[in-house]
C-alpha cells in the first residue's frame, strides 16, 4: 500500500505507528467552546459570542490560526461544490475577534492580511479571507507547544429557508416557526500531525473533521419554543414545566414512548415554563461539534435505548405535530440501532440522542441526528464515526460514509430477524469499475466530482464484501471492533485502519488495499475451459482473470449423484476444501497465485466422482462485470 508524505513523516516522528496505532508521540488538539447566543426569529438571525480555550500539545508553536466559518457559504460570492443554498445571506459575520485579551485587526478580511506593527513596534494580529469559508487569523504572539490560548469571537448569522436548497444544510428554517441551525457558530479549524492545519474550504456536499473538546452553550430564544441540541440540558427547572419535568424523570422505566409536550401544549406556561424569553444550556464533553433546533410548536416524545454495559439512556425525538406520522416508528427504530451498533462495534458512550425536525432530514451530529424515522438507523451509526472515531470527512469520507453503510446492511438484516448477506455485493463494483468519472477511494472527497456518492456511500460495503469473501464476515467484523476501540475519541487515517485491520487479522493484505483504495480496477474473473486430467473424475479448471485485482480462486463444484461421498483431499497444499453437502465441494486457492504474473491458473480437481457443474465465484464476492462465463455446465 502506497505510503505518502505525510504518513512516513508521522511513522518518523512517532505519532503514528505502523501496526495501525497511535504512536507513543501521538498528540491531538483539544477547543473547549463557551457559546452565548440568540435569536430573533422575525429576522432569522442569531447573534453569539463564543470562547475557545485552545489546548496546543502539539511540538510546534502555532502562530496562526485558521477558523472555519462555514455560514459564508451563503454569500452569494463564494466557492461550492454541488450545494445551492436556499437563499443568499450575509454569511458569518465576524465583528471581533481577541486572542488573550488582544485585539485582531479585522480590515484586512477581504485582502491579503499579514501581522502589522502598531505605534508602539509591537506585532499586531491581523485575520484574512473572513468572506471565505476558511479564515486565518496571523497571531501576533505564537500559541507555544504544550501551551493553551484564549481566543473570544463576536458573530451574526442570518439562516437561510425557502424551497430553492438543494443538499444537506443549504436550508436551515421553516418560515419563521421552525429554525435547525448546524455548522452555524465560528468552528476552530482541525490541526493535527498529518498536515497542520486542514485548510479544505467548505463547499457543501463534504461534512466536516473536527477537534474533540468540551461545549457549554447557551441559547437564547422566545418562551414557549421548545430547544432541542447537542448535550444534556443542565437548567429544566429554568425552562421547562413541571409537568415537563415529571414525565422526563419516566424516560428511564421502559421502552415505552413518552409524550413531554403535546399537541395541546403550546406556548409560554404550557410549552415551556413562563416568561418572554428563556435561556436554554447544554453541556456535551468529548464531542467534535454542537448542533441544535427549535421550534414554536415541536411536539417532544422520548422513549429509552438500553446499552449493552452501560444501561438505559433517553432518546428524544421533536417534530412539527403535523409530521407526526414520519416520528411514529422513530423511537424503535432508533433504539435498535443504538443498542446493535452498541453491541457490534462498542457501547454508545453519550448520555442522550436526539432527533430533530426540519428541513434537513438527514444529517449527523453529536448526540443529535436531523432525521426522522426514514434515516434514523443510517444517521444513528454516525454516532460510531465520526463522532466517536474522528475520521476526516472531507478527505476520506468512505471512512465514516461508506463504513457507515456496511453497518446499516447489518442492523437492517438484524431487525428483520434474518442473518446479513453481502454476497454479491462485492461483484457489484465490476459494473462501475472502468468509469472514468469514478475518483479513487483515496482522492478527496471535497473534489471527487459527480461520482462523490458512489466513492463515499457505495463502494465500501463492495470492499467489506469481498473482504469477508477471503477472510469470513464475522472476522472482517471482529477486526473493526478492535480498530473502533483503537482510535475511540482519536483521529485514523486511511493508513491506521489498514493496518489495524492486518493486525487484528493476522494478515498482510496491502494488495487488497491497494486495488480497492488507490485504483478503481476489478477482477474479470472467467472459466476459460475444463479438461479432464488422465482420469474418470479428475479435471482440469483453467481460471482466467483479465482484470488488474487479483482475488482467491474459489471454485463451486459440483458433482454427479452416487453412493460414495466425495473425496475431499487435495494434491494442492494450498488449497482448502469444504464439503458443503453429499455432491458439492467448494474449494478455494489463495491470491498469491497470481502473483507470478500470469493470467490463467490451472485448479487440478479430483473428488471421485465425475464433475457436474463448477462456478467461478459462487458468492459473488470479486469485482466482476460478467457472471456469465463464470459457469461451467458438462455436455454444455
Amino acid at each position: 500500500m502506497p505510503l505518502t508524505r505525510v504518513i512516513r513523516q508521522a511513522y518518523e516522528q512517532g505519532t503514528r505507528a505502523p501496526s495501525g496505532e497511535p504512536g507513543p508521540n501521538y498528540w491531538q488538539l483539544r477547543t473547549d467552546f463557551t457559546i452565548r447566543a440568540s435569536l430573533d426569529p422575525a429576522t432569522h438571525t442569531i447573534t453569539g459570542t463564543e470562547t475557545i480555550e485552545v489546548h496546543n500539545p502539539s511540538p510546534t508553536a502555532l502562530d496562526t490560526i485558521a477558523i472555519r466559518l462555514d455560514h459564508n457559504l451563503f454569500l452569494p460570492r463564494v466557492q461550492r461544490g454541488g450545494s445551492v443554498p436556499a437563499e443568499t445571506t450575509e454569511g458569518m459575520v465576524v465583528t471581533r475577534i481577541t486572542v488573550d485579551g488582544d485585539e485582531v485587526e479585522l480590515a484586512a478580511q477581504r485582502g491579503r492580511g499579514g501581522r502589522d506593527r502598531g505605534g508602539d513596534g509591537a506585532r499586531k494580529a491581523r485575520a484574512q479571507g473572513l468572506d471565505q469559508t476558511l479564515a486565518r487569523v496571523m497571531l501576533a504572539q505564537p500559541i507555544p507547544a504544550g501551551g493553551t490560548a484564549s481566543i473570544e469571537i463576536d458573530w451574526h448569522t442570518t439562516l437561510p429557508g425557502g424551497n430553492a436548497g438543494r443538499g444537506h444544510r443549504m436550508t436551515q428554517r421553516i418560515g419563521e416557526t421552525l429554525f435547525q441551525p448546524t455548522q452555524w457558530y465560528p468552528r476552530l479549524a482541525k490541526y493535527d500531525d498529518l498536515r497542520g492545519w486542514d485548510s479544505n474550504p467548505y463547499l457543501g456536499p463534504a461534512e466536516f473533521y473536527n477537534n474533540f473538546g468540551r461545549f457549554d452553550v447557551s441559547l437564547d430564544v422566545p418562551a414557549g419554543w421548545i430547544v432541542s441540541g447537542t448535550g444534556v440540558l443542565q437548567n429544566p427547572e429554568e425552562v421547562l414545566t413541571a409537568t415537563a419535568r415529571e414525565r422526563l424523570a419516566r424516560v428511564l422505566d421502559s421502552d415505552e414512548t413518552l409524550t413531554i409536550v403535546g399537541d395541546d401544549e403550546v406556548g409560554p406556561g404550557a410549552a415551556t415554563a413562563a416568561g418572554e424569553r428563556l435561556v436554554w444550556r447544554f453541556l456535551a464533553d468529548n464531542v467534535n461539534d454542537f448542533a441544535w433546533a427549535t421550534a414554536e410548536k415541536f411536539n417532544w416524545t422520548a422513549t429509552r435505548a438500553t446499552i449493552p454495559g452501560r444501561g438505559p439512556v433517553p432518546i428524544h425525538m421533536v417534530f412539527l405535530p403535523e409530521r407526526a406520522k414520519r416520528f411514529e416508528k422513530a423511537g424503535p427504530v432508533t433504539r435498535h440501532a443504538l443498542e446493535f451498533y452498541s453491541a457490534l462495534w462498542a457501547p454508545y458512550p453519550f448520555p442522550q440522542l436526539t432527533l430533530q425536525d426540519g428541513p434537513s432530514a438527514g444529517m449527523e451530529y453529536p448526540m443529535v441526528i436531523n432525521s426522522n424515522q426514514d434515516a434514523a438507523d443510517h444517521e444513528t451509526a454516525h454516532q460510531w464515526w465520526p463522532m466517536m472515531v474522528g475520521t476526516n470527512e472531507t478527505w476520506y469520507g468512505w471512512m465514516d460514509e461508506g463504513l457507515n453503510e456496511y453497518m446499516n446492511i447489518l442492523s437492517d438484516a438484524d431487525a428483520r430477524g434474518v442473518p446479513p448477506n453481502l454476497d454479491g455485493r462485492g461483484r457489484a463494483y465490476g459494473r462501475f469499475s472502468g468509469d472514468e468519472l469514478e475518483p479513487t477511494m483515496m482522492w478527496i472527497s471535497n473534489y471527487a466530482g459527480p461520482m462523490t456518492s458512489f466513492q463515499t456511500y457505495s463502494k465500501t460495503p463492495m470492499m467489506l464484501s469481498m473482504l469477508g469473501g477471503i477472510v469470513g464476515d464475522e472476522e472482517v467484523q471482529r477486526a473493526i471492533r478492535e480498530y473502533t476501540a483503537t482510535w475511540a475519541f482519536k483521529h485514523p487515517s486511511p493508513w491506521d485502519f489498514t493496518a489495524c485491520m492486518d493486525r487484528a487479522l493476522g494478515r498482510d493484505l496491502g494488495w487488497f488495499w491497494y486495488y480497492w483504495l488507490f485504483t478503481t480496477e476489478a477482477v474479470h474473473g472467467a472459466i476459460e475451459r475444463v479438461t479432464t486430467s488422465g482420469t474418470d473424475t479428475g479435471v482440469v479448471v483453467t481460471v482466467r482473470q483479465t482484470g488488474q485485482m487479483p482475488s482467491p480462486v474459489v471454485l463451486k463444484v459440483e458433482l454427479e449423484p452416487g453412493s460414495a461421498p466425495p473425496a475431499v483431499s487435495q494434491a494442492d497444499p494450498r488449497c482448502a476444501v469444504e464439503l458443503i453437502d453429499d455432491h458439492t465441494v467448494e474449494v478455494t486457492w489463495p491470491v498469491d497465485v497470481w502473483f507470478d504474473g500470469r493470467w490463467t491458473f490451472d485448479a487440478q480437481l479430483d473428488f471421485g466422482r465425475p464433475v457436474q457443474k463448477v462456478t467461478l465465484d459462487p458468492h459473488q464476492r470479486f469485482p466482476d462485470a460478467d457472471i456469465d462465463d463464470n459457469v461451467w455446465q458438462a455436455g454444455g
